[in-house]
């Protein structure tokens, strides 16, 4: 009898603790660039389905704020880059279809970040940090931060990296799956 107590309650419990699989998920987040300005951050989603993903009314929330507007769509397998100052990303890396710009700023120190659809739900969230496990060259050195790969959980430290690149990699694919 106690196991079987035991056990509904851990199934009651489960879904507080589970963060649902989301069709899209933050993949990378610019939040300390080199040079420290502020217009130089970013956040990019990637769209983890076969199929185009219509995020309208979607919406980042945490130490940004920004509500995608009706139309938005997320092609299949690609990526959405929303960033602080789109013209000023354009012009210092080239990456010319950032939306934005999204209201707040990119904490050093770190911080939560929420992706929640238009009916309110949690798709996806990270709570990056300097300390710890999280890695070190993101935090002002110049890689941005990013995600190892879509399918895995973006609330573990260990499953983030320094993207290869000085600035990151908004838009394109950061690492390539290894066989």
């Amino acid at each position: 009898m106690k196991f079987r107590v035991v056990f509904l309650f851990a199934i009651w419990l489960r879904p507080l603790f589970v963060l649902a699989d989301s069709p899209v998920v933050f993949n990378e987040v610019m939040y300390h660039p080199l040079t420290n300005e502020a217009q130089l951050e970013w956040v990019e989603l990637q769209n983890q389905m076969a199929v185009d993903m219509d995020i309208s009314g979607w919406r980042l929330e945490g130490g940004i704020s920004y509500r995608f507007s009706e139309g938005t769509v997320i092609r299949a397998g690609e990526y959405l880059v929303v960033a602080a100052a789109p013209s000023v990303l354009s012009l210092v890396t080239g990456f010319t279809n950032a939306l934005g710009p999204f209201s707040g700023r990119l904490s050093n120190a770190g911080e939560s970040l929420r992706l929640r659809n238009n009916n309110d739900r949690l798709m996806d969230a990270v709570t990056y940090g300097v300390e710890g496990d999280w890695p070190v060259p993101p935090d002002g050195t110049g890689p941005s931060l990013a995600r190892r790969r879509a399918d895995v959980s973006g609330g573990e430290a260990r499953n983030w990296l320094a993207s290869a690149e000085v600035g990151g990699t908004p838009g394109p694919i950061t690492f390539r799956p290894s066989g």
